[in-house]
Order: structure tokens, then sequence, then C-alpha cells
């Protein structure tokens, strides 16, 4: 079990045994959290106890920023809470639950979408300079969509050559998976640690640290990226290298656009491709899609072809 703080307050117990409950499912409960749930079992109530724990009007106030505050700190505060409002109402207390939309702010941020050439040009810098470790991550990123603290923690025996399959350990919300990846990746990530890891015990560090025991940290390697993408000029509009994890965007919308290209439905291919990339449901996928520019003419001349069909003859 992970570390618990100490609660305290009238209702102390109940979130208690709320992160326990977590816990012993595997979930990850962090600190902040667990404070955000201290802070309310000591919300000020008025005795004598109520029913109904947090009703629409203590939300209110619980859910309420603080001056200064950033409304991405407020909105993680609301979505602890609503969890637990959930949890309230499984074991029957009674507890207003504040609607999801509620805990989501408007996403501006706009993924640079990197193309084939493109990443042919970040590996083709990557591979002209020491260290030997960047390419390898490159062309994980770009062939098994992988976020970039995945990459880090990849284990020696989690690449299985013979099966085409790369283990990922406890990645995001503690979840592990297994993924199939292609034969060229395999061989690739084969060479790298029969030449580069000098400890191919199945349990050691695919890209090991400086420190005995310490695996390559995921900011380490993201700044490393950012150097290979400003010296192959793979920059966003504003001038700035590319993120790493634009390359899992990237990922996806080419993904999907492999399988419709294989005459899979596009209705049926993101959950399969969800699966692939770790998320917990669809919704987390169809973030990472989005309609390229590129893609506007092939809508344009598929439609002419229904218009034409449906209206006859030069219909737009």
């Amino acid at each position: 079990m992970g570390k618990m703080i100490a609660l305290s307050g009238p209702y102390a117990d109940i979130p208690h045994d709320y992160v326990a409950f977590r816990q012993n499912l595997g979930s990850v409960m962090p600190l902040g959290p667990q404070r955000w749930l201290a802070r309310m079992a000591e919300h000020p109530y008025t005795p004598p106890l109520i029913p109904e724990v947090i009703d629409m009007g203590r939300a209110g106030g619980i859910a309420s920023g603080c001056p200064g505050e950033p409304e991405g700190t407020r909105r993680s505060r609301l979505t602890v809470m609503r969890r637990f409002c959930i949890h309230l109402d499984r074991i029957g207390v009674e507890a207003f639950v504040p609607p999801p939309d509620a805990t989501r702010g408007r996403r501006t941020f706009v993924p640079r979408i990197v193309g084939e050439g493109e990443m042919a040009r970040m590996m083709g810098v990557a591979d002209s300079e020491a260290p030997r470790w960047p390419p390898v991550v490159l062309e994980i990123l770009w062939r098994a969509g992988l976020r970039v603290g995945e990459v880090a923690a990849l284990r020696v025996g989690g690449l299985d050559p013979d099966q085409r399959s790369l283990h990922v350990a406890h990645a995001r919300h503690d979840r592990s998976r297994v993924i199939p990846i292609h034969q060229s990746l395999a061989d690739d990530l084969e060479g790298h640690i029969g030449r580069y890891v000098v400890d191919r015990r199945p349990e050691a560090w695919l890209l090991p640290g400086k420190g005995p025991g310490t695996h390559r940290n995921k900011v380490a390697i993201g700044n490393r990226l950012h150097s290979a993408c400003l010296k192959a000029g793979v920059l966003t509009p504003e001038g700035k290298p590319t993120r790493a994890h634009d390359i899992r965007h990237s990922f996806a919308i080419e993904a999907l656009g492999n399988m419709v290209g294989r005459g899979e439905d596009a209705y049926v291919a993101p959950p399969p491709l969800s699966a692939y990339m770790g998320h917990a449901d669809i919704s987390g996928t169809e973030h990472h899609l989005r309609l390229l520019p590129s893609r506007h003419q092939e809508m344009i001349d598929c439609e002419a072809e229904v218009s034409r069909a449906v209206f006859g003859g030069d219909a737009p």
C-alpha cells in the first residue's frame, strides 16, 4: 500500500477509507489529491452531521478558486472531489456529484504534427552525434507511439524479438500493456542492446542512466530531442522546437490513417488504437487525432462522388 497522510475532521474516516480502497485496487493516490481530501474533511460543517456529506453548496465552496490560484489547480481539486463524491454514492452516502464538464478546461494548444520526412531529418541529426541513445528513442516514439516516460522506463527484458512485442510496464495510472511492434523496430532495439547496453539482464534498463541502477530521465530525453528538432529545423510556427509528445500525436494520426487505408472502418479503428496507446478510454485517443489540411482535398473528392450520385450532373 502507498503512503497515506493523516486526516482529521468530522468526516475523516470516509476519505481515509476511500484512499485505502483506491490503493488496494492498485490505483496511484499521490499526496496532492490526498491533501485535497484532507481539506475537504476539515471543511467547516454545522453540527449535527447530516446524511448528505457534500451537498451542492459545500461542493461549490470546495471547488471555488482561491485568490491568485491557477485555473488548472482549481480544476484538479474539482476532479478529486468529483471522483470522491462518485465513490460516496457507490457506498450509499448521499453526495452531490459535479458534472464532468466542470472539471474540463478549454484546450487551445495545437500539437505540431511531424511528417515522415521531418522524422528522417531528426533521426539523421541524432544519429550523427553522441550519445548513441537518441536515435533509438526517436524510433520508438515514431513507430510505437509511446510516451517519453514510458520509453525512459523500458527494460531490456521488455523486448521480445521472437514475438516482435514490447512490454510497457507501470505506465500512466500504473497500467501495463504488451504491444506488437514492426520487425524493423524489433531488430533495431535488439541491435541497440547488443551494441550499447552493458547490463543485459531482463530487469536492466534499456536506457541506463549515469547513476547505478537508474534510467534516463524523461526531462533529459526531452531536452536532447529538442536539440535534434532545432538542428533538423522541425519547429512550430512560433519557431520553437517540436515537443517529444507531439510525435505521439503524429503516431496516432499516421496509425489511424494506415488502418483506414487498409480498409478498416474509421469508426471501428479507434478502440484498438486506444488500447495500443495505453489510453484509459477512447476519449484520450480522440484528443490525439485531428484533421490535417492535407486530408481536406481527399474529403472534398469523396464528397463530390456522393453528390454526383445523389444529385447527378456536375454537382460539386
